[in-house]
């Protein structure tokens, strides 16, 4: 919003921006904290998902592809991304090698733990970032809400777009556009809450990978 010549013309013109974007914050906050709630409010989610990620800034231009499922507990997770799989129990994190026939173990560091999986969506807001309503649309008769997310101070990250069902108050899709050119994307596929699951299902067991070398 810029000054103009006119000092009263100015003013009501910067309360009138000020007033939307406090609106527009209110309410990017009222419907990220519903979906953050409703999300908590179950036992365990297990998620597949789409994802992608595209630089055309770059020569040749990068595209690739993926699918992925995720099943989350409390703190605790189980990924499966990228031909790795990953089990977060506790503090500690196991990174399944197949391939490899290998485990790295490592204790896990929230710090460090910058990737954008659904597992981190909705932690995202609560600091570091500044948020405000975008367009609001409909798909297959689905109201959807799109959250625009910008950094404070990243030099990696320049912005994240989150959709929201407006009913269910469900993700559908996340989109981070990096400062240099990439593009990521992840859409959930499919949603399932309070799934049965084994006892022991987030616990990595020594046993299931005989052979393995597990190097902690």
């Amino acid at each position: 919003m810029k000054i103009t010549e006119c000092v009263v013309m100015a003013m009501m013109a910067l309360v009138s921006f000020t007033g939307f974007a406090q609106s527009s914050h209110e309410e990017a906050k009222a419907l990220l904290n519903d979906a953050s709630k409703k999300l908590k409010s179950y036992q365990n989610i297990s998620l597949s998902f789409d994802y992608s990620f595209e630089n055309k800034k770059v020569q040749p231009p990068v595209s690739q592809s993926e699918k992925g499922t995720i099943a989350i507990k409390g703190d605790d997770y189980r990924l499966k991304f990228m031909g790795v799989e990953q089990i977060r129990s506790g503090n500690m994190l196991y990174t399944i090698l197949k391939e490899d026939m290998e485990v790295q173990v490592t204790e896990y560091d929230e710090e460090e733990d910058q990737g954008l999986t659904p597992s981190s969506i909705m932690n995202l807001y609560q600091k570091g970032y500044s948020y405000k309503i975008g367009k609001t649309y409909k798909e297959n008769g689905i109201t959807l809400h799109e959250v625009h997310m910008k950094p404070v101070a990243s030099e990696e990250v320049k912005k994240i777009v989150i959709v929201i069902e407006q009913e269910s108050k469900k993700i559908v899709s996340l989109t981070q556009w990096g400062t240099n050119g990439t593009v990521t994307t992840f859409t959930i596929v499919s949603f399932e809450p309070n799934k049965k699951l084994p006892a022991n299902f987030f616990t990595f067991n020594k046993k299931d990978y005989p052979g393995y070398y597990i190097a902690d």
